[in-house]
């Protein structure tokens, strides 16, 4: 009888722990997520920051082509500079395209 007892109580336990356990691996994981899209909008808002500077540079070579009557080297500059700030951010999307697809394979 003290047998079946500590048996009954000692498998309580142990669906009680894994029970306990299972909930923390869950809320860890949402965290990490959590973490991983807080990385993702910040490294966005940076390269976005990068192309708004980019433009910004493009603009105003633009602007002094234009009042001085020829083309100088600025505009060549925000050109160089605005294909470097799309490139980069056309890699962010496909990372992120892929992080995506790989998200959807590992929940499946």
């Amino acid at each position: 009888m003290v047998n079946s007892i500590c048996a009954v109580i000692t498998a309580a336990a142990t669906i009680i722990c894994a029970v306990v356990a299972a909930q923390e691996n869950k809320l860890l994981k949402a965290k990490r997520q959590e973490e991983n899209l807080a990385k993702k909008r910040t490294e966005e808002a940076k390269l976005q920051m990068q192309m708004i500077a980019a433009h910004r540079d493009l603009t105003v070579g633009i602007a002094l082509a234009l009042q001085s009557g020829r083309a100088n080297g600025e505009v060549e500059k925000g050109l160089a500079a605005v294909k470097s700030a799309n490139s980069k951010y056309t890699k962010f999307l496909e990372d992120l395209a892929l992080d995506t697809i790989n998200q959807k394979e590992e929940s499946q």
